[in-house]
């Protein structure tokens, strides 16, 4: 009998790399059995229609306004109403090109266990993965792969590739829906990690993924200060609220006091 996997994302106008990433995941992985929850945030490129064209996909239907975290916990509370069993749940990201064997390799492993698949750029080198807190106090992380097939323990994730066991899925929380767009997987794994789940990284490349770039966001020291302050409160900046919540819950209320000032000081500093 092949292995169940439940895939959920969220997509928005780039309808060629959604339908690969899919594609690449069935084709890839022929053991598995898929079926997808596709949140499309308001897409006007045809995302929505192509992927309702196929049997195995629900498509839900954003505003345009949910980004990342609101469409995942869409889609993610949709499955959970669904009823429906699987094996695992995939968090995936739709810009991932997925090797083939990828999630045969990880649904091998230890069924206890959040498996996280790290991604490479284009030059090989880590771009996603496992994430280790670099300090107990300062919001500084490490992004990490394990080096043997015992896999990496970690504290959260990128949720580019998270394959996670059905009865963990089904009693995890959701995202918390303080989150608009970043923070919201990092959170969530912290919350696994808080309930007493086994996160760990494996040691293979799930894919091929490049790395978000500042330029042109709020991190971005070429731009005025004004800018970088305006790009800061918008839902793909460092919104404060949703930054200060993160990292009370994620650190404690003194760094999220402290290191809620900082980004304002980069800013009229230049950095």
């Amino acid at each position: 009998m092949k292995t169940s996997v439940l895939g959920i994302a969220t997509c928005f106008n780039r309808r060629e790399k959604t339908l690969t990433s899919l594609s690449r995941l069935m084709e890839g992985n022929p053991s598995i059995r898929f079926d997808f929850i596709i949140t499309d945030d308001g897409s006007t490129d045809g995302t929505a229609q192509a992927l309702a064209e196929k049997e195995n996909v629900t498509v839900l239907t954003g505003s345009g306004s949910l980004y990342y975290s609101g469409g995942m916990r869409l889609a993610v509370d949709c499955a959970k109403k669904t009823g429906k069993t699987y094996d695992y749940c995939l968090l995936f990201n739709d810009d991932v090109a997925f090797y083939d064997g990828a999630i045969e390799y990880l649904a091998e492993k230890d069924r206890n266990t959040v498996w996280v698949g790290p991604t490479c750029d284009e030059a090989g080198a880590l771009s996603y993965g496992g994430i280790v807190k670099a300090s107990r106090w300062r919001p500084a992380v490490r992004k990490v792969m394990a080096a043997t097939p015992e896999g990496l323990e970690c504290d959260t994730f990128n949720a580019n590739c998270v394959l996670i066991p059905w009865k963990i899925f089904l009693s995890a929380p959701n995202i918390q829906p303080v989150y608009t767009h970043a923070m919201g997987d990092f959170d969530f794994g912290f919350q696994l990690r808080r309930r007493g789940v086994h996160l760990r990284v494996s040691d293979r490349f799930v894919g091929r993924c490049s790395n978000n770039s500042d330029q042109g966001t709020w991190a971005d020291s070429a731009l005025p200060r004004m800018e970088r302050l305006r790009r800061k409160e918008t839902p793909k900046g460092l919104p404060r609220r949703e930054w200060y919540i993160y990292l009370r819950d994620n650190y404690n209320p003194f760094t999220a006091v402290l290191y809620s000032i900082i980004p304002y000081i980069r800013i009229l500093i230049r950095k």
